[in-house]
């Protein structure tokens, strides 16, 4: 009795690339690579779709957003950085070299350019969480301020750590005092000073 060793080889599937040899397996070939392009231009539709979405959200924000609204913000978290330097910069004590230094020049422009970064976060946030709309009352405002304060007051203030805009312990003497207190300095400012100025225009 003989015993037939030999295993049959599985015909490997062809690809896209591969040439057909008979006509039957040319008119499988056009099928299979047609559809495997259409998947392909679909997945490419859909992400178009999806980055198309995603502007147009954004567009939408801004349209409805409120200029008045912004420029008063950007003005408030401004004048609230420039009110925390120099509060330090009077409670620090007297210099040993009195008059106006270099380093002060640093500090002034670090301190500048940390309101126009706090500025910056406090737009996104705004757009972001619909403060900036009209017809917002006055409770959802403040749960508005709320939310802006917890997402820029961290962020704000590790970035201006990083790039060592102002004195290093203009917020306290660590990181984390630093974060407590402008987040709680900057919720009492902008919900006292958004109040006052309501009928900014």
């Amino acid at each position: 009795m003989k015993i037939n060793n030999s295993i049959k080889t599985p015909t490997p599937m062809p690809t896209c690339t591969s040439r057909p040899t008979t006509r039957a397996d040319a008119a499988a070939h056009v099928t299979r690579c047609s559809l495997s392009n259409n998947n392909n231009n679909d997945n490419g539709d859909k992400n178009e779709e999806k980055d198309a979405g995603i502007m147009d959200a954004i567009i939408q924000r801004v349209e409805q957003a409120d200029f008045f609204e912004i420029r008063r913000d950007a003005i408030l978290v401004t004048c609230f950085v420039l009110c925390r330097y120099f509060i330090h910069d009077i409670t620090t004590g007297e210099k040993l070299v009195p008059g106006f230094e270099i380093q002060d020049i640093v500090y002034v422009t670090g301190t500048f350019s940390s309101a126009a970064l706090l500025g910056l976060y406090w737009t996104a946030a705004g757009l972001l969480t619909r403060s900036f709309e009209s017809g917002s009352g006055s409770y959802s405002s403040l749960l508005a301020n709320a939310v802006n304060v917890a997402a820029c007051c961290p962020l704000w203030i590790a970035t201006e750590h990083l790039l060592g805009f102002g004195p290093l312990d203009i917020g306290g003497p660590t990181l984390d005092a630093s974060v407590a207190n402008g987040f709680v300095g900057l919720a009492s400012f902008m919900a006292v000073m958004k109040t006052l100025t309501r009928d900014w225009r």
